[in-house]
């Protein structure tokens, strides 16, 4: 289980600084981001598992138990912000900041919520962001991901595939 934890201001900071930069996007119209806490965890593999279960499974198989796991193992709620929209969670985004780059660990939305612009927004968004701080932004993409396409019409460009994901990267 990671056990590093960052102190909540720091932690809110960059959830702050997204949703200001989301803010104008229509897209994002009534939706708000809320950092996650630990009892989101089991809410968030659920999302992640309805998500991603597809392309994983064709890609390597999905075993319940070995993702369930793995995802508590690395679960840090100070890195995931919820998408909410109401009350309702209709996704999440995932971040690593680095003195150099942005690492998007993350991007999930509920099927209802793809191909609306909210994920493009949000990408967009945390661009935007690196780019004020003269960073890079970083993501691993399984191959068989239709997302893969969308990165790269948001200026993603491959820079190592190991023949199941590619990381890709934007200035």
């Amino acid at each position: 289980m990671e056990t590093s934890i960052a102190p909540p201001r720091v932690a809110a900071r960059w959830i702050d600084a997204l949703a200001t930069q989301l803010r104008d996007e229509p897209a994002f119209s009534g939706c708000a981001l809320r950092g996650a806490r630990a009892e989101d965890e089991d809410r968030l593999f659920a999302l992640h598992r309805e998500a991603l279960r597809a392309y994983v499974d064709a890609t390597w198989g999905w075993h319940d138990a070995w993702q369930r796991t793995y995802f508590a193992d690395h679960y840090a709620a100070w890195r995931n912000a919820l998408v909410m929209r109401g009350d309702a969670l209709i996704g999440r985004i995932s971040v690593s900041r680095h003195w150099r780059r942005v690492f998007l660990r993350d991007i999930e939305l509920i099927a209802v919520e793809r191909n609306r612009g909210l994920g493009s927004a949000m990408i967009r968004a945390v661009l935007a962001l690196a780019r004020k701080g003269e960073k890079s932004v970083e993501l691993l993409v399984l191959d068989c991901n239709p997302a893969r396409g969308l990165y790269q019409r948001l200026g993603f460009r491959t820079v190592s595939d190991d023949g199941a994901r590619s990381r890709m990267r934007a200035p």
